[in-house]
């Protein structure tokens, strides 16, 4: 395989060989399965490189059938742009995993686009919701049309039908003229139209427009629901008959389609049926609330054309097991739970010397435990392991148990802050005792969540308006008037504040914070509270160098409609003015990089001046950058001068060809080393001559060697020469951002080194700059920068660019999910080691996307009932290649660590409950070995199963099996 494959081509120090090894091991375990299976399930935990292994499969597949076609369908549109990045990535010509993908897929929207796309490519990529999206009212006038022509109905009679349907708000349509999906003309479609009818009136049953038609005549179509329904139906039937066969189908988050019932399922289950050769399914989690949802993705491979008749009933067969399995594993706590320690001693004493659990104790209670667990390792080893590996691939995380850790802190509301909560209680009380028809957890969920959510739940917000009965009707309006007090910014909720202050506290340390919550009014109120309470700490920090300073001294606000500046805001633009000698302090010079190793002293130092003099006046520009010296122009004169005494022999140095073209372009001076005019970098434009000169200690400041980035001159080197301006100019704008800390750290530095802090003179400034990245308060800020550019130096140059016009430009500390921002900007924004710090996600971003790069921290503000939720949303973090795995690999303590706080008497804490014992079935069941301690809620947990035995329970899905003790006879 390795022959066209290489999932190691673009592995680093971050991914261990094993990792590619085992990756590899599943895509040719999966190519197995496919000689017995129309389908695969790839179940491998969150993070550990499903989408590699899947790219994997679908490379063998193509390489053995160059014709071939395939269609990866996707949660939504930004997991689509992922994919195709992910197959750019595949077919790198400078690190190429499998260059058969190069120009070979193309994404897709829209139905019309799916179509289109896969009959002209040979790998496409789509979005699951376009079979959800919305059906415009053209496209049901056609496809009504379309089945009226069919029927030979008479224009009185299709005239009657439209009146009915939709009261006549769409009319017939002539569907040989007018193209379907705004797409296909009709020469496209009339070859299809029989097939497609025929298999709606079969497919759709009682609730195809002919048994509608059949049944109820006209009046069957003022019925808009149903008649909706078959129109979807056969829209999905026809777009079926248009597309082209598929040799594989890959489904990424497969258990997106659990709901049989769901438009997507439906869609997919329609469209596909007996369109595709074999299936690859991706999830995590491929059953979340109950084992039977993985019916219905093992019913979705019975649309295989590969797939055996009796698929639905192997299924059955294997959920049926599934009961009896589940049933004698309760039993096996049960008596387990019961049994005293001598005979849990025993049992482990026999076990290890009796793996098959022949011998038949004496003692009554070792007994019982002994055949309970004999019964279990029976059904293990004889029908549940062997029944799922035959459709599934699943490896796990041996050591997540090690370094994940979990924080459960009880909080409670003290004094006055328990009031909210006690009315809340009284009031659900109520709402029981009345037998109000209410989701009653909901409710109390939104308490819990934050006091914005619970003002804006459909009780209190006035959605619902009917009056409560007596006593529910007070305690509502008593409630929602202390509500209504209480504000997000004045904290008080036990849960809110409690994760804003750690959110802070992880800052501080450098660390990021992943925070997941459902509520959206509590995403915005996290928000508002943690930029809140880091602008007081911001403060606290400047009044280290203004200690009598106020908020409105330091930054800047309006008085009267006009803006005031503060130190910040004054400071901030002086760095990015190219008329101040500060703005040099951020920018590379390039004699200390690019020029490394020119010595210009001396009699040379006054020729460059004079060169340096004549560029500049050479030089058409602005009447600003005519009349005040611009430093900008002072350093591009001086270094185009060096470059050209370089060029010309004057002065020697071994200097990068394309460097010193760039340097002694024509352009240069007017345009920077980009040589373009662009959004970054000040150009000189306009037809004055400038009216100043450049001396002798203008040029030594441009001319030093020691600044911020000759000491990252070796990561720069890694910056594609477009991007290198961009670089620079983004990364200097982030470090002024008003939200960064670096300018009061850079004025602490410069008054200890006797700046007068309140005039800040530049050219007294400006050297102190220059010194302060090796001092042990600059240092944090040069390995910040220094991180970013490793970071940077992986991406391609789209991605990079992305990152640098989003994420370091705007500086946030904190960003959420509900800014209108793509789900893919803000994976990227975080993943850097920049600004934001905080990301606070609801449920669009807890599949899909990796958040792990610098991040090892996870919030878990709202519970779901769904353990496989929460397990998703660690994914984002625990994945290969983290920042806790190579972390781990210097310090092999460091831990993930995982927050639940929980407010304490309050339905978080049956909500975490409820999702332990969930949680404690289905991990189980996917391959972990049980820890029934672990789940254990009563005061003295049960004792711990052996571990010999516990690992002999574990069904084992891994890509290759691994030896295990002989089954119990």
């Amino acid at each position: 395989m390795r022959g066209f494959l290489r999932l190691d081509a673009r592995a680093d120090s971050t991914v261990p060989l094993r990792d590619i090894e085992r990756q590899e091991d599943t895509v040719l375990r999966a190519l197995e399965l496919f000689d017995d299976q129309p389908g695969v399930v790839l179940a491998d935990e969150v993070g550990m490189g499903k989408t590699y292994e899947a790219l994997g499969v679908l490379a063998a597949r193509l390489h053995l059938m160059p014709e071939a076609r395939a269609l990866i369908l996707t949660p939504g549109p930004d997991l689509n742009m992922k994919w195709a990045k992910e197959l750019r990535a595949f077919s790198d010509v400078s690190r190429p995993m499998y260059r058969g993908f190069a120009g070979q897929s193309k994404a897709a929207s829209t139905l019309a686009e799916l179509v289109a796309t896969a009959r002209e490519t040979r790998i496409t990529i789509a979005p699951v919701n376009i079979f959800a999206g919305s059906r415009s009212l053209a496209d049901q006038a056609w496809l009504l049309s379309l089945w009226a022509d069919a029927q030979g109905l008479a224009g009185n009679q299709v005239a009657a039908i439209f009146r009915r349907y939709r009261e006549g708000a769409v009319a017939r349509v002539d569907i040989e003229q007018q193209p379907f999906l705004d797409t296909f003309e009709w020469s496209v479609i009339r070859p299809h139209v029989r097939a497609t009818l025929r298999r709606h009136k079969q497919g759709a049953g009682d609730g195809s427009l002919d048994a509608l038609w059949k049944r109820e005549a006209y009046d069957g179509f003022a019925n808009q629901r149903r008649v909706d329904d078959a129109l979807m139906d056969l829209r999905f039937r026809l777009v079926g008959q248009l597309i082209p066969d598929f040799d594989l189908l890959i489904v990424d988050e497969a258990h997106r389609l659990k709901n049989v019932d769901s438009v997507r399922a439906t869609g997919v289950r329609t469209i596909f049926e007996g369109r595709f050769d074999k299936a690859l399914f991706l999830t995590a989690t491929p059953f979340q609330l109950a084992v039977d949802e993985l019916k219905q993705v093992l019913s979705l491979f019975a649309l295989a054309r590969s797939a055996p008749a009796d698929l639905l009933e192997q299924a059955q067969r294997l959920l049926d097991d599934v009961g009896d399995y589940k049933q004698a594993y309760g039993e096996l706590e049960r008596v387990w739970s019961q049994a005293d320690e001598a005979a849990i001693s025993d049992f482990g004493a026999l076990f290890s010397r009796d793996p098959r659990l022949e011998e038949e104790p004496a003692d009554a209670s070792l007994r019982a435990v002994v055949r309970c667990a004999r019964r279990l390792l029976a059904l293990k080893s004889e029908r549940i392991e062997p029944g799922f590996r035959r459709w599934m691939i699943r490896s796990l995380r041996e050591d997540k148990r090690v370094y994940r850790r979990s924080h459960r802190p009880r909080l409670r509301a003290q004094g006055g802050e328990g009031v909210p909560f006690m009315l809340y209680e009284r009031f659900i009380a109520e709402l029981f005792r009345e037998k109000s028809r209410t989701h009653k957890a909901a409710v109390q969920i939104n308490m819990v969540s934050s006091y914005g959510a619970a003002r804006e739940g459909a009780l209190l917000s006035g959605e619902r308006q009917a009056l409560l009965g007596g006593d529910t009707e007070a305690y509502r309006g008593l409630l929602r008037s202390v509500l209504g007090a209480l504000s997000g910014e004045q904290g008080g909720h036990p849960k809110v504040d409690h994760v804003v202050q750690d959110a802070l506290e992880a800052v501080a340390r450098d660390e990021k914070t992943l925070i997941f919550c459902a509520r959206i009014e509590t995403l915005h109120e996290l928000k508002r509270r943690i930029e809140a309470e880091w602008e007081k700490l911001l403060l606290e920090r400047w009044r280290k160098v203004y200690p009598a300073a106020s908020h409105g001294d330091i930054f800047e606000h309006e008085v009267d409609g006009k803006r005031v500046d503060g130190h910040h805001s004054r400071l901030r633009d002086r760095f990015g003015r190219a008329q101040d000698a500060l703005y040099l302090a951020l920018r590379e010079r390039y004699v200390g990089t690019l020029l490394e190793g020119v010595s210009v002293e001396g009699a040379h130092l006054e020729r460059v001046i004079a060169r340096a003099n004549e560029l500049l006046r050479q030089q058409r520009v602005s009447k600003t950058q005519a009349e005040r010296m611009d430093w900008s122009l002072v350093k591009r004169c001086v270094e185009q001068a060096v470059a050209l005494f370089v060029r010309d022999g004057v002065l020697a140095g071994d200097v990068d060809p394309e460097v010193l073209r760039r340097l002694t372009d024509a352009r240069f001076v007017a345009l920077g080393f980009d040589l373009v005019a662009d959004d970054v970098e000040d150009s000189a434009e306009g037809d004055r001559t400038p009216s100043w000169s450049i001396g002798a200690g203008d040029a030594a400041l441009v001319l030093r060697r020691e600044h911020l980035w000759s000491y990252l001159k070796a990561p720069l080197l890694e910056v594609p020469p477009e991007l290198r301006v961009r670089t620079v100019e983004r990364l200097a704008s982030y470090l002024v951002a008003r939200n960064v800390p670096f300018l009061p750290d850079l004025l602490a530095f410069a008054r200890e080194q006797g700046v007068d802090v309140e005039a800040v003179e530049s050219r007294a400034l400006s050297p102190v700059v220059d010194r302060f990245w090796t001092t042990p308060r600059g240092r944090p800020w040069f390995e910040l920068l220094k991180r970013f550019l490793a970071y940077a130096g992986k991406l391609d140059e789209e991605r990079r660019r992305e990152v640098l016009d989003d994420a370091v430009r705007a500086g946030a500390l904190v960003r959420h999910t509900v800014e209108g921002v793509s789900r893919e900007r803000l994976r990227e924004a975080f993943n850097t080691p920049l600004y934001p710090m905080v990301l606070v996600a609801n449920e669009v971003m807890q599949e899909g996307l990796d958040l792990h790069h610098h991040c090892r921290r996870v919030v878990h503000h709202d519970l779901a009932w769904n353990p496989a939720q929460l397990e998703q949303r660690v994914g984002r973090v625990d994945r290969l290649g983290s920042l806790v795995q190579r972390l781990r690999a210097r310090q092999p303590d460091t831990t993930l660590d995982v927050h639940l706080p929980l407010i304490a008497n309050t339905i978080d804490e049956r909500l975490e409950r409820t999702v332990r014992l969930r949680e404690r079935w289905l991990e189980f069941l996917l391959g972990s070995a049980p820890r029934i301690e672990e789940y254990g809620l009563a005061d003295e947990p049960p004792k711990p199963l052996p571990e010999a035995f516990a690992q002999a329970l574990r069904v084992e899905l891994g890509p290759v099996a691994k030896a295990r003790p002989p089954s119990a006879g």
